[in-house]
């Protein structure tokens, strides 16, 4: 009985598996089969644009530069000669005359010298008066001893004077004659001699003067950089001196800018949020080797202007007639190229254009666009090429 009852339970069981695996198998024929929903295309949404109006006009155009201030004058002051530091007579942001002394060396040595040179040209001085008295009284002594070799000569031919007496006689003279000589060639080169000393003299005053650093200029000392006990050699920086009475604003512009500006052109310098006026009083006409741009220097007063404070300058450039102008909105740049949308028949078409300069907000289109044609004026950075547009009214 139990027999019959399990063989009973399991075509039961068999049954029921056998039932769901062929309703899995329709379940997955129907899902196999189920077709495709594919949504209801959806015609392409216009993009709303501001279109411009290419039209030609007359622009000012300016470069706007940056650059930095700096004194109008600036020296590195170092000693000629080498010594020890005596006195520090300034300190950084005292302000100078022109003339005034900054340091002095010991000057023991300088002066030694000095004292030495006056010596030499005061015995050469003497030395001289000397050699000229000499060389007159040398002069009549030859004139006297050539006077007794003649007289001797005549005894001679009457044979009243010995051979040795004649010789002895003109040896005499020519001793004479020597020391005439070597007077006269101390004579003639008095003025050498005198020159030579008072040079020596002048050399030992301006060394003397040498222990002594001076401003060049009024101005304020920016930096000291020795102290007193300190040796100093010729090649070091001892104080640096600034004129901050004027300022200058040094900038780099380009050929075309140089060309388009002159020397002594008034311009606007705006620094710290503040116009200045300035004045072009330096330009570089050949250009850096490396940068290949000219170095300008603007004149400005320096009231209440430190150095180093940044500046920027407007440089106006030829007027230019007859040029089509587009906003700088409307411009994508991609690859060094520049490119707008060009509005025809509610489609965009991107065009490529040669650009020039910019005038405020503006740039000049030199070629790629004609006058009269609609382009998009700004947010152009996610438009298409043939891309549906509307025009905002």
């Amino acid at each position: 009985m139990a027999a019959i009852y399990t063989k009973s339970l399991i075509k039961q069981v068999i049954l029921i598996g056998a039932v769901l695996g062929a309703s899995a198998v329709i379940i997955a024929l129907l899902v196999w089969t189920e077709p495709e929903n594919k949504p209801d295309a959806q015609p392409p949404v216009a993009v709303r644009v501001s279109p411009f109006t290419v039209d030609s006009s007359t622009i000012e155009p300016y470069v706007s530069v940056t650059g930095r201030l700096q004194p109008a004058n600036r020296a590195l002051l170092r000693f000629e000669v080498s010594g020890q530091l005596a006195e520090r007579l300034v300190e950084p942001g005292q302000l100078v005359k022109s003339g005034e002394v900054l340091l002095r060396l010991s000057d023991a040595d300088a002066r030694d010298s000095l004292a030495e040179a006056e010596a030499r040209l005061e015995m050469e001085t003497a030395a001289v008066k000397r050699d000229r008295r000499l060389l007159d009284i040398a002069a009549r002594d030859v004139a006297l001893q050539q006077q007794e070799v003649t007289r001797l000569q005549q005894l001679r031919t009457e044979s009243l004077v010995s051979t040795s007496r004649r010789d002895q006689a003109k040896q005499k003279l020519l001793q004479l004659q020597s020391s005439q000589a070597q007077l006269r060639y101390s004579v003639d080169t008095t003025q050498a001699r005198l020159k030579s000393a008072r040079a020596a003299k002048a050399r030992a005053a301006r060394n003397l003067q040498r222990t002594y650093l001076s401003a060049p200029f009024a101005g304020t000392v920016n930096v000291v950089n020795i102290e007193e006990g300190d040796y100093v050699t010729p090649n070091a920086v001892s104080v640096e001196l600034v004129d901050l009475e004027n300022i200058d604003l040094y900038v780099e512009v380009t050929g075309d800018t140089a060309s388009a500006i002159s020397l002594q052109q008034s311009v606007s310098v705006e620094i710290n949020g503040q116009r200045h006026s300035g004045k072009i009083i330096a330009l570089r006409s050949d250009p850096d080797p490396v940068t290949f741009t000219h170095a300008i220097r603007i004149r400005l007063e320096g009231e209440k202007l430190l150095p180093g404070t940044l500046g920027l300058v407007e440089l106006p450039l030829p007027t230019q007639k007859s040029v089509l102008a587009v906003p700088v909105s409307s411009l994508l740049q991609e690859d060094g190229r520049s490119y707008v949308f060009v509005i025809k028949a509610g489609r965009l078409e991107r065009r490529e254009v040669q650009v020039g300069i910019r005038n405020n907000d503006n740039i000049v289109v030199q070629s790629g666009l004609q006058e009269n044609e609609k382009i998009v004026a700004r947010d152009i950075a996610a438009l298409t090429d043939g891309q549906t547009i509307e025009l905002f009214k």
